[in-house]
This record gives C-alpha cells, sequence and structure tokens, in this order.
C-alpha cells in the first residue's frame, strides 16, 4: 500500500484479480462523481482520495461524455473501488453497470425500471432508487426489491437545482417504516449532515462538499467522522 503526499492510500491496482459481489454498507458517505471531470486520471486520484478518507460507496455519474468515454472512466474507478473494497454503483445505466461489472445501479423515475434493472442485473447486485419526497414511492421500490432508497434533495443543490424539497420529518418516517439503507442527497455539507443522520439518514450522499474542497481527503474523513458521533 503506498501513501501519496495528500494522505490518500494508494492501493495497486490489479484489473486480473476477480472480487466477490460488494454489499451494500451500513451506513457512511456516499460519494457521487463530479460530472465536470472528463480527465479519467484525474478523477482516478480525487476518487483515491475518496476512498481512503472513508466513503463507503462510490456511485458514477457523468452526464457530458460519450459512451465509449463512460465506459472507459467507469471502469478504471471500477478497478480502484475494487482494490479499496468500497462498492462501486453506476448512475442511471443499466447497460453501463453490466458492461463494466458494476456492483450495482441507482435508478430514478425517468431512468430503467426497477425490473428491468433486477432481471438484467440479477438478485447479487445493489439496486438503489431515488424517492425525492415519496414514501409511498419508497415502500413500493422496496416491496419490488430495491436495496436501498435515497431521498432529496434536502438544500439547494447545484448537481439537481430542480429536484423538489424534501423536509427532514420524511426520513424520520422512513427510518421508523422501513429496515433498509436511507440516503439523503442534495446540498449536504459538513455543516448540515448531522442534522440529516439524526433524523435518519443512514448514508449521506455528496458531491460539490468533496469534490470541491482544498483536500477531499481530510473532507470525506470529516464527513465519515459524523457517523461516529452521531449513531
Amino acid at each position: 500500500m503506498l501513501i501519496t503526499l495528500d494522505g490518500a492510500k494508494k492501493s495497486p491496482i490489479d484489473s486480473s484479480k476477480k472480487y466477490p459481489p460488494m454489499k451494500f454498507k451500513k451506513n457512511g458517505v456516499y460519494w457521487l462523481t463530479p460530472s465536470d471531470i472528463r480527465d479519467t486520471k484525474k478523477l482516478v486520484s480525487l476518487a483515491r482520495q475518496v476512498m481512503s478518507g472513508g466513503a463507503s460507496i462510490v456511485q458514477y455519474r457523468q452526464k457530458n461524455l460519450n459512451t465509449s468515454e463512460k465506459h472507459h472512466q467507469a471502469l478504471q474507478l471500477k478497478k480502484v473501488c475494487a482494490a479499496y473494497r468500497v462498492p462501486f454503483i453506476i448512475n442511471d445505466s443499466v447497460d453501463l453497470a453490466l458492461a463494466v461489472d458494476a456492483d450495482g445501479v441507482h435508478i430514478g423515475k425517468s431512468d430503467s425500471s426497477l425490473k428491468t434493472a433486477r432481471d438484467n442485473l440479477g438478485d447479487h447486485k445493489i439496486i438503489g432508487v431515488s424517492c425525492y419526497n415519496d414514501i409511498d414511492r419508497a415502500q413500493d421500490m422496496l416491496d419490488n426489491g430495491a436495496d436501498y432508497i435515497a431521498f432529496g434533495r434536502f438544500y439547494p443543490s447545484l448537481t439537481k437545482p430542480e429536484a423538489p424539497m424534501c423536509s427532514p420529518e420524511v426520513l424520520k418516517v422512513a427510518g421508523e417504516q422501513f429496515s433498509s439503507s436511507i440516503v439523503a442527497i442534495g446540498g449536504i455539507n459538513l455543516d448540515n449532515a448531522s442534522y440529516l443522520i439524526n433524523n435518519g439518514a443512514t448514508h449521506i450522499a455528496i458531491v460539490d462538499a468533496i469534490s470541491q474542497a482544498k483536500c477531499p481527503y481530510v473532507a470525506t474523513k470529516r464527513l465519515s467522522g459524523l457517523f461516529n458521533k452521531t449513531l
């Protein structure tokens, strides 16, 4: 294991090694990759820092590249996540998840149906679903085999500025009603994350508060540490 100057542990990548399917971790920081990074080496370097800082899940979310470029980036990230033993999730695309053997996929209302995703990926893969501020949708998705549910946005968000606002009370209701993992997303940072965790979020989904931080490693470590203080 190598240690870089920014504190990140650099695991050697063995692309030929086969890893068993990874499970959705109990709680922690759920990092979403920023769509503005087109340079794969830069993205992989950032991912190393984030996972060394303690991120428990990584989701590849990229809207600005073509199919071939997305495949290349996703494959490199998959290898790094496997080396760090962190589950790797693909946003929206079941086809891309299959192509790079990702650990799962996250889908929204306008993406592939839950049934289609499960039929294609199989029972051993992780499937998460955006539920926005809708408890009934969450119940339906869990009844039909979703592994985790996501609510939000909770605060103003550059990533999803038009997403409906969600009250922290929804997290409380979800925590009382469901035994699944509950992800909170939307404008979350070090100042407001604890409130959502205390209200029932098992995971906090983060983009800018980590990716745009002066030191993403330190930012992730501080956010991850909130779970030790609140749980």
